[in-house]
């Protein structure tokens, strides 16, 4: 309470000083955004989680330093072990005037696929997909380093990511010495195939030293399809995405474990959405990890772009006597900037 009531007085006094300087506009005001998120979930056997809770809230601050960088800074706010605390979710700069590439330096989320990068108000479904929860964990591959990115010169998008970074996640990485350093990049290619539709391919890989002093490597690769009529386009659209991700962790707690993911969604109507994603991981892991899969459907309704109500319904068979069935309600909200989202 004591963050909300601080937030709320910079708020006040951002907007006093606005007004104060209207001359002079908001240069020296960021763009500010919240996405809040409250869920309602039962679940025939995890009965821990069940209820309504306020599951998260996103303060985000961005704006252009001066011609030569931007920055942006999000906090997560949420309850953790019966207390409510915040952390920086991503913290960074950009240049904005070097040619042909962007340098970005602090903490952010990695591109290791496509779903990792999202934050929890931008996920295709209420919860992450068992290859992010499960090889990345509950925070994902976020690290503290220098990434570059530019365009390749090929006929078609075609863009290469490259990160040096920290390598501090406890899992993966976590190499006990701080020249062990962790790289990460992604390989991403757009299509248009045609007015309504594009096709986009990625790969990915990251390696690093582990707590045992040993190789920590990731691959993965996605696909995306996307499908939207020139005409009648606030009413149709069609998704479809599938993405694939291994880990292969040397050392004491040696083993392979991978899975994919894929999910489709439709458009039912202007401000109506069904959704389904499947999971499977297990394709090739160690014995001490039993395969999951994991069905669920989903029903969205989007009053506008700043809200959403989702109904989501999975079914889980994670190798227990009985599947695990779960219906979740989540409310999504946002107010204040609302900057676009990744294509």
């Amino acid at each position: 309470m004591k963050f909300l009531c601080i937030v709320m007085s910079l708020l006040l006094t951002s907007t006093s000083y606005a007004k104060q300087t209207k001359s002079r506009g908001n240069s020296f005001n960021p763009d500010i955004g919240i996405n809040i998120l409250f869920l309602n979930q039962e679940s025939s056997r995890d009965k821990a989680e069940d209820g309504m809770k306020f599951q998260e809230a996103e303060l985000q601050f961005s704006s252009d330093v001066d011609t030569y960088f931007s920055a942006k800074a999000l906090f997560a706010i949420a309850e953790e072990g019966g207390e409510f605390g915040i952390e920086p979710e991503e913290a960074y700069v950009e240049t904005i005037s070097l040619p042909h590439v962007i340098v970005k330096i602090g903490k952010s989320k990695m591109p290791i696929g496509k779903h990792n990068e999202l934050h929890a108000h931008a996920f295709p479904f209420i919860n992450a997909p068992l290859i992010n929860e499960t090889i990345l964990g509950d925070e994902g591959l976020n690290e503290i380093g220098v990434g570059v990115s530019g365009l390749i010169p090929l006929p078609w998008f075609s863009e290469l990511t490259f990160n040096y970074t920290q390598g501090d996640h406890a899992d993966l990485f976590n190499g006990g010495s701080k020249d062990n350093k962790a790289i990460i990049t992604r390989f991403k290619n757009l299509w248009d195939l045609s007015s309504s539709t594009t096709l986009e391919l990625g790969f990915s890989g990251a390696k690093g030293k582990n707590s045992d002093q040993q190789d920590t490597s990731l691959y993965g690769a996605d696909l995306t399809l996307k499908w939207r009529p020139s005409k009648s386009s606030s009413n149709r659209s069609f998704e479809w995405t599938a993405e694939f991700l291994e880990k292969d962790r040397k050392g004491a707690a040696d083993g392979k474990l991978s899975g994919i993911v894929t999910h489709f969604k439709y458009q039912l109507a202007k401000r109506w959405y069904g959704q389904y994603r499947h999971d499977y991981l297990g394709l090739n892991d160690s014995k001490s990890i039993a395969s999951s899969k994991r069905h669920t459907g989903l029903i969205a309704f989007l009053p506008s772009e700043f809200s959403s109500v989702r109904l989501q319904y999975e079914t889980i068979d994670d190798g227990q006597v009985k599947d695990e069935k779960r219906l979740s309600l989540q409310l999504n909200i946002s107010i204040g900037a609302h900057p676009a989202h990744t294509y």
